[in-house]
């Protein structure tokens, strides 16, 4: 009877101290200078980067590739996903390729022929085309990547909910007519690439993240009209920068996030729409920023302690974002920065 004991007293304690020593989920924003670069780096240990930058293709390669080897002590991207076609969404994978490897390539459709808004695209698609060598593959609504799961861990799903300015209807969101809709919340179409914008939600036990790269107005409504298709976030990266073409209220209102990251540049959001409905939302506990926007004043800058670089000369500081199994995450600057934590909802 006492062995009994004692080995059931050793199998608590050790599956305790098991599940203690699950990793992090891990994500990361990359200073980019206003553009997209978010790093997952999963408990399993792989590694999803959606956009990579490319205002400048040679420093954003080697700011996400600096990230991503130094700080997240990685030796490979296994997934990388480019949630729409302009320049400074995918542009930096071209150099970042050169630094480590990419294994697996997405996007919201084919490669396209053209995308006349980008003065860019000219020449980085050509150089994109010879990286992926049509390895490039589309993510429809209700993709999910295959992703790694972890023994004594939550269930990890990353999913498409939107892509080519098509939407999806994922299981277990209600059907139920969404009451925050407003027919005039969706009145502003856009014909350009941000429309098209993959949107993707990460679902990890309790935590949720969504990354919508540039989904603009019209499209944001859809999403959550007239039923809610993302339910509510813990963390939501601003769409569009914090551009007032995007930040739709029904979207913001709808999806009730808690904490909200703008991946911004020195003269890059977030505008005056975008910082009005995020400061009116009830849900809303802090608002990270990779830059101060140094055009404006404190009326559209979040407090100085959540801004990663506050110059225009900057040392490129990261935001992290560290999630236990629990769903109580953290939010840091760098990796001696401004640190807030955040209990489960």
């Amino acid at each position: 009877m006492r062995t009994l004991i004692k080995v059931l007293f050793l199998t608590c304690v050790l599956g305790s101290w098991c599940r203690a020593q699950v990793r992090p989920l891990r994500i990361y924003w990359v200073d980019v200078e206003g553009g997209g670069a978010t790093l997952i780096v999963t408990p399993a240990g792989e590694s999803v980067l959606i956009d990579a930058g490319g205002y400048d293709v040679e420093r954003d390669g080697a700011r996400a590739y600096a990230v991503a080897a130094q700080a997240a002590g990685l030796r490979q991207i296994d997934y990388f996903i480019a949630t729409h076609w302009h320049a400074d969404h995918y542009g930096g994978a071209i150099k970042l390729s050169q630094l480590m490897p990419i294994k697996r390539f997405y996007g919201h459709g084919s490669l396209p022929a053209n995308v006349p808004e980008d003065p860019k695209f000219p020449v980085l698609m050509p150089a994109y085309r010879k990286l992926t060598q049509g390895r490039s593959r589309i993510l429809y609504p209700g993709d999910t990547l295959p992703l790694k799961q972890t023994a004594d861990a939550p269930l990890m799903v990353l999913q498409c909910l939107a892509s080519d300015g098509k939407m999806n209807r994922p299981k277990g969101v209600t059907s139920q007519a969404n009451p925050v809709c407003r027919k005039e919340e969706g009145s502003r179409p856009d014909p350009t690439e941000n429309a098209k914008s993959i949107v993707l939600k990460l679902q990890y036990g309790r935590f949720t993240f969504v990354d919508g790269g540039d989904l603009t107005w019209d499209k944001e409504a859809q999403l959550v009209c007239p039923i809610n298709r993302v339910g509510t976030v813990d963390l939501f990266q601003i769409d569009h920068h914090g551009l007032d073409l995007s930040s739709n209220p029904v979207l913001l209102k709808s999806i009730s996030p808690r904490v909200v990251v703008v991946n911004n540049g020195p003269e890059k959001g977030p505008e005056p729409n975008c910082v009005k409905t995020l400061r009116g939302l009830p849900s809303l506990e802090t608002v990270w920023q990779l830059h101060r926007n140094v055009h404006t004043g404190p009326e559209l800058n979040t407090d100085p302690q959540f801004v990663a670089n506050n110059e225009v000369e900057c040392k490129a500081q990261f935001i992290e974002a560290l999630v236990q199994a629990s769903g109580t995450f953290s939010v840091q600057i760098g990796q001696t920065g401004t640190r807030k934590e955040y209990r489960p909802r």
